[in-house]
C-alpha cells in the first residue's frame, strides 16, 4: 500500500477504557486516524470495521465475520505473538491481508507473570492477602504447605521468547532447569540459560513446578490432561501463561482435588472470562490472574511503538517487520 492523501484508518479490536485508549493512542503517528470503541459489542466492531484499513486485535477472536465485513481491510496486526486462535487466518489468507505480530515487551511480561506465580502459588499469597483483608491471621497455618522456588526443578515446555526470558531469571534463584520444545536449542544457549532438554514425559516426572509457553494449535490443545497430570510429580505446581486450552481444567480441577498437585497458577483458560465462580476458585493453593500477563504500561508503549511504526512501513510500501508469511 502506497501512502496518499487519505489517512489510514486504524481499528483498535480491544475494548477499554479512556486510559487505555490514550496510551494507544500515545504511540501513534501522523497519518494514522486510530478508531476505539464505546461498547465493544457485536455490532459496534462490525460497523467500525467496514471502513478501517488495518486493524489491532488481541485477545478477542477476529473470526471470518469480521473480515469480511472489513472491505477496506489490508493489514491485521496482532498486538502480541499468540496470533494462532485470535485471528482466522483462514480468512486473511483468502483476502491476501497481511498479517504481523508484536513480539517486543511480550516475553519479558510474561516471563515476570510466571515468576510472580511461581513465588505466589508457593507461599499461597492469594489466599493470605484475602484472609487477610478478612482480618484473619495465618502467621504458622502455611508453613508445612508453603515452598520457596530456590533450589527447585522448573520445567519450561516451550523454549520461545517467553521461555528463554523465564529460564534467564530462573539463574537467580539457582534453579535445576528443564526445557521440552520441538526444536533443540544450540549447546551455547543452553549454556547460557543453564537449561537441559528432556522429553516431555521426563519433564513433567522431574519438575517441582511446570511452566507452559506454547501457541494453542491441534498439537497442543489439551497437552496437559489427565494422563499428563499423573505423570506429574506429586505436590508439583502447574503453572499456565499460554492458552487455556493447551490445559483440560476440567482434569486440573480434579488433580487439585485429590492432592495429587501442590498447586497452580493461571494466567488464561479455556473459556475467557472464566465461568464465575471459577470451579477452580475453591482452593487457596491456587493463584487466578485474568490474562494480564504481559498487560503493563512499559510492555504496552513498547508493542504500540512497534505497531505503529509497522503500520507506517505498510503505508510506504516496505515490507513489514514480524509479518507472518500465510502461503
Amino acid at each position: 500500500m502506497s501512502t496518499d492523501a487519505r489517512p489510514m484508518k486504524v481499528l483498535y479490536f480491544n475494548h477499554g477504557g479512556q486510559d487505555l485508549y490514550d496510551l494507544v493512542r500515545s504511540a501513534s503517528t501522523p497519518g494514522i486516524d486510530l478508531v476505539t470503541l464505546e461498547t465493544g459489542s457485536v455490532e459496534e466492531r462490525l460497523a467500525r470495521i467496514a471502513d478501517a484499513d488495518a486493524v489491532i486485535v488481541g485477545g478477542l477472536r477476529l473470526d471470518r465475520r469480521y473480515i469480511e465485513a472489513g472491505k477496506r481491510l489490508r493489514l491485521v496486526h496482532h498486538q502480541g505473538v499468540g496470533y494462532h486462535d485470535t485471528v482466522d487466518t483462514e480468512a486473511l489468507r483468502e483476502r491476501q491481508i497481511a498479517l504481523a505480530i508484536a513480539p517486543g515487551g511480550t516475553s519479558i511480561g510474561v516471563a515476570e507473570h510466571t515468576l510472580m506465580l511461581m513465588l505466589a502459588v508457593g507461599k499461597r499469597l492469594a489466599f493470605v492477602d484475602a484472609e487477610m483483608r478478612q482480618g484473619r491471621w495465618h502467621a504458622n497455618d502455611l508453613r508445612a504447605e508453603s515452598h520457596q522456588l530456590t533450589g527447585a526443578t522448573v520445567g519450561i515446555v516451550g523454549l520461545g521468547r517467553i521461555g528463554k526470558e523465564l529460564a534467564r531469571m530462573l539463574t537467580v534463584f539457582r534453579t535445576t532447569t528443564l526445557y521440552h520444545d520441538i526444536l533443540e536449542m544450540p549447546a551455547t544457549l543452553e549454556r547460557e540459560l543453564k537449561v537441559t532438554r528432556v522429553g516431555f514425559d521426563e519433564l513433567l516426572s522431574h519438575s517441582d513446578v511446570v511452566t507452559l509457553h506454547v501457541p494453542l494449535t491441534e498439537r497442543t490443545h489439551h497437552m496437559i490432561d489427565a494422563k499428563a497430570l499423573r505423570k506429574m510429580k506429586p505436590g508439583a505446581y502447574l503453572l499456565n501463561c499460554a492458552r487455556g486450552p493447551v490445559v483440560s481444567e476440567k482434569d486440573l480441577v480434579e488433580a487439585l482435588k485429590s492432592g495429587h498437585l501442590g498447586g497452580a497458577g493461571l494466567d488464561t483458560y479455556e473459556v475467557e472470562p472464566p465461568p464465575s465462580p471459577s470451579p477452580l476458585a475453591q482452593f487457596r493453593n491456587v493463584v487466578l490472574t485474568p490474562h494480564h500477563a504481559p498487560g503493563t504500561v512499559e510492555a504496552m508503549k513498547l508493542k504500540m511503538q512497534d505497531i505503529f511504526a509497522n503500520i507506517e512501513r505498510f503505508r510506504r510500501g516496505e515490507a513489514l517487520v514480524d509479518r507472518i508469511e500465510l502461503g
